[in-house]
């Protein structure tokens, strides 16, 4: 954002042959931010469907290649061998997270 506005300020402050409007600055920079907030939406509508998708492959895959095994989990018979696997699904989820935040979006946004 600061790379932007420096670039928007630095070729503003040339002098031209012609005169702007003095919130001309101010309409660019929330024109920018404008296209930045809707290219983020879509990002995160992307991931979305991406999620719900893995979701209902995952649901779907159990289903087919165990399908006695959400029944017995519907009679609480499986539910205990489930659960350490939920854990470990969990904590993966969670370093994940944690590595895209640090590696990724920390690098992204330095530049």
């Amino acid at each position: 954002m600061k790379k932007i506005e420096k670039l928007i300020e630095d070729a503003l402050s040339a002098e031209t042959s012609f005169k702007l409007n003095q919130d001309f600055k101010n309409k660019v920079v929330q024109a920018i931010r404008k296209k930045e907030r809707r290219a983020q939406r879509r990002i995160y509508l992307w991931m979305a469907f991406g999620i719900l998708f893995m979701f209902f492959m995952g649901y779907g895959s159990l289903r087919f290649y165990f399908p006695d095994l959400l029944q017995n989990i519907n009679q609480g018979q499986e539910l205990n061998s489930l659960v350490p696997i939920a854990v470990i699904v969990g904590i993966l989820v969670v370093i994940i997270q944690f590595l895209d935040q640090r590696l990724i979006k920390d690098q992204m946004l330095s530049h």
